[in-house]
This record gives structure tokens, C-alpha cells and sequence, in this order.
């Protein structure tokens, strides 16, 4: 695992550029993928960047799940899903790579390491614990040790809010009944680097279908 802070490549940077300044972003699951992909999307469905894991380590990640399923029962099928280890990915939208997301942890307690895919190095990680009722909880540990994000609200339901190292709210998840099937919006307050969130939000969303 990387342990130098990172430095964003010039796909990271031009993907960071592109979603500052959008107070609104809206985040779509492809339903069609055979992996688990979003695209995210500016106010007029204009894709910004996509984040995601490939359709063979999803279907690697089902069968393990549906076979220990078969014999254990659902639960322990879904921990042993969750347990796996996987590398998500964030591409621009021509799909050039700028990011790996790689998780490793146990199925009710997993972490998240967020990786320049060029240079090395961390951006930081993702911290997330899962309760025995099914809850979920979510911090984002800077290469310092400083929490940039927290989560705090009913992930499950997509009514959540994001707070900063202050304590102040810099985003929320809202599900809303959209046009679009499964589309769900990230409303950010915050001026500074608005993809983290965006990671922040899919990582959970992920996990909360595991």
C-alpha cells in the first residue's frame, strides 16, 4: 500500500477542474454494466468523470457470494463478498485512468485507499465501519492523520450529510425521485476539491448494496 502523499497526475488535476465549482452533481449507476460503475454528471447529465470496478472482479465477487451463500446462508455470503479485496477506478470521460481506489478490511470493517494511479501515493483513506443492524459509518483520514470527511445520516437511505474537519456540513446525499432511473444527487457547499466527495459518496454507495 502507498504511504507517500500524493500529487495528482494531469488526468487527476483536469477531473479535479472540471467538477469544482458545481454546487450540484449528479451521481448515475449504470444499470446495464456488468461491472458497478457511475457516472458523474454536472446539472444537464454532462459526464465529469466515471468511477467504478470492473465487470470481472464484480462477477468474481458474486459468484464467491452466492456460493458461500448456498451453503452458510445470505449473511455469511455477503461478508465473504465484502470481505474480498478490490480495486475501483476513476476515469475522466474518454476513460483514461487517473485514480485506484483499493480496498482491503474485513466484511463489517474495510478501508479504502485512495491512490494516484500515474506517481503513486495516497490521497488519503476511506474508513468505514458497518453495525450489526446494518448501518453504515464513513471517515476520510488525510496522509496526516487529519479527517477531511465524515459521514453522518442514514447512508442505506441516501439521506446523508458530509461534515468537515470542523465539524461543519460541506455536503449531503439526497435520493430524489428523478427522470432518470437510480440517479441520486451530491449537493456540495464547500469551494475546494469536489471530487473526494464524489469518491466519498460512491464508495458508500457501493458498500450499502454489499
Amino acid at each position: 500500500m502507498a504511504s507517500a502523499i500524493a500529487q495528482p497526475n494531469p488526468t487527476a488535476s483536469a477531473i479535479i477542474s472540471t467538477l469544482n465549482g458545481h454546487q450540484k452533481l449528479l451521481m448515475k449507476m449504470r444499470i446495464l454494466s456488468l461491472g458497478k460503475n457511475y457516472d458523474v454528471m454536472d446539472s444537464e447529465s454532462r459526464v465529469l468523470c466515471q468511477i467504478g470496478l470492473d465487470a470481472g472482479q464484480n462477477m468474481t465477487g458474486a459468484v464467491v457470494g452466492s456460493l458461500v451463500s448456498s451453503v452458510a446462508g445470505d449473511y455469511v455470503g455477503r461478508y465473504a463478498r465484502r470481505s474480498m479485496k478490490y480495486t475501483y477506478t476513476v476515469k475522466d470521460p474518454a476513460g483514461n485512468l487517473a485514480m485506484h481506489i483499493e480496498k482491503s478490511g474485513g466484511g463489517n470493517s474495510s478501508v479504502f485507499n485512495v491512490v494516484d494511479a500515474a506517481q503513486g501515493g495516497t490521497f488519503g483513506t476511506v474508513q468505514m465501519k458497518r453495525s450489526l443492524f446494518g448501518g453504515l459509518k464513513a471517515t476520510w483520514v488525510d496522509p496526516n492523520g487529519q479527517v477531511r470527511l465524515a459521514s453522518k445520516g442514514n447512508i442505506i437511505r441516501r439521506k446523508y450529510s458530509m461534515m468537515g474537519p470542523d465539524g461543519r456540513e460541506v455536503g449531503r446525499v439526497r435520493h430524489k425521485m428523478l427522470a432518470i432511473r437510480d440517479v441520486w444527487q451530491l449537493e456540495l457547499d464547500d469551494h475546494g476539491n469536489h471530487l473526494f466527495p464524489a469518491i466519498f459518496a460512491t464508495i458508500l454507495d457501493f458498500e450499502k448494496k454489499m
